[in-house]
């Protein structure tokens, strides 16, 4: 995954050269409201704190730019279950992602280095760790365990924000998106004879699929290469 990124950072960098020869770069620090669907019942949201690394290709002309980013996305949801003894608790299921995204960036004004603008893209996601090895100790395939959980998804990023500008080489962005993904984050086949601890019954689990969707606020900090020739 890393060697596909620095490849895509030289393939962006390699555009920018074609438009201006500069491109902003820099980190985003993202807040992320996610929640997933359990077999079309909907999880309450988990919140994460992630980040990111960007490059974009820089247009003077502000008609657009192409972009890449790298961060490391804490993916899940929660749920309050009560068990069979008269307990209670919040549990959360939580899955640790690489992403890799690529997209597109529209200005809505003529201004290259502030103003709004909506975005568009694709997303890479492989799952580094999860926490799934907390509920091991309940003894109980009701719960997600490791081994049916996908490495590899992919989903798409649409959204808009606001870009600053501190100085010519110096900037600033707020950012809105949604991020559904198009696979599923965890895929399970029918287990029977499954004791369920909530209230102690031998059940059947059906098939298990988990998507992921997010909801992510992102705040950054732009710095331009630019590249000026001198006569």
């Amino acid at each position: 995954m890393l060697k596909k990124f620095l490849l895509l950072v030289v393939c962006v960098s390699t555009i920018s050269s074609l438009y201006s020869q500069s491109f902003w770069f820099g980190p985003k620090g993202v807040l992320s409201f996610n929640v997933q669907n359990w077999d079309g019942f909907e999880r309450d949201p988990y919140l994460s704190i992630n980040g990111d690394i960007f490059i974009e290709t820089h247009d003077e002309y502000g008609r657009g730019s192409l972009y890449a980013q790298l961060g490391f996305h804490t993916r899940g949801s929660t749920t309050r279950v009560n068990f069979f003894n008269g307990g209670a608790a919040n549990q959360s299921f939580q899955f640790d992602n690489l992403v890799l995204e690529i997209g597109a960036k529209q200005k809505l004004t003529s201004q290259a280095n502030a103003g709004p603008y909506y975005i568009v893209g694709v997303r890479g996601e492989y799952t580094l760790g999860t926490n799934l090895s907390e509920y091991v100790r309940f003894q109980s395939a009701y719960y997600p365990i490791d081994d049916f959980v996908r490495k590899l998804n992919y989903g798409v990023t649409v959204g808009g924000g606001w870009d600053f500008e501190f100085s010519e080489l110096i900037g600033g962005l707020i950012e809105l998106t949604v991020n559904p993904d198009l696979s599923n984050q965890y895929e399970q086949p029918p287990i029977p004879n499954v004791i369920n601890p909530f209230n102690g019954q031998t059940v059947t689990l059906r098939e298990r699929k988990v998507r992921n969707l997010t909801f992510e606020v992102k705040f950054g900090l732009r710095f331009m290469r630019k590249v000026e020739y001198i006569d």
